[in-house]
């Protein structure tokens, strides 16, 4: 008998700079979901704590850098490996930041927002962009 996994919730911390370019930072080809897939800054969401937070955490944990949102975008439903995935897209407008990567992460670049279907991504990372307003809906 299968027994379906419980859903999870991801927080995704779109990051942005002045110029309107986002950070893409692609995975190791350790990580355990999507290696070698191109992605925002994301996370787990812990038990009890909002989202928003959560973003707020993994831009800190990941990045090294503090940041608040300033919008937060419509949650994006993916299923994946027998799991439903909510996650939440938080937008992080940023200034001049250096970009430091950890054991997550191999590369990274900024690209415009329309760029992202040039890039081999996680599933429906796309909708993220469009939830925060910086692509137009499909």
């Amino acid at each position: 008998m299968f027994k379906r996994r419980s859903p999870r919730h991801i927080a995704a911390a779109i990051v942005q700079r002045p110029d309107g370019r986002v950070l893409l930072l692609k995975r190791s080809p350790h990580h355990r979901t999507n290696a070698g897939k191109w992605s925002f800054v994301t996370g787990y969401v812990k038990k009890g704590e909002p989202p928003r937070v959560a973003a707020v955490r993994e831009l800190r944990e990941e990045l090294g850098i503090e940041g608040t949102p300033t919008r937060a975008g419509e949650v994006v439903v993916v299923e994946f490996n027998g799991r439903t995935l909510y996650i939440h897209p938080f937008l992080f407008p940023v200034g001049a930041i250096e970009v430091r990567l950890e054991r997550e992460h191999i590369d990274y670049t900024w690209i415009e927002p329309g760029e992202v279907y040039d890039f081999d991504t996680v599933p429906q990372i796309d909708e993220d962009l469009i939830g925060v307003g910086l692509l137009p809906n499909k």
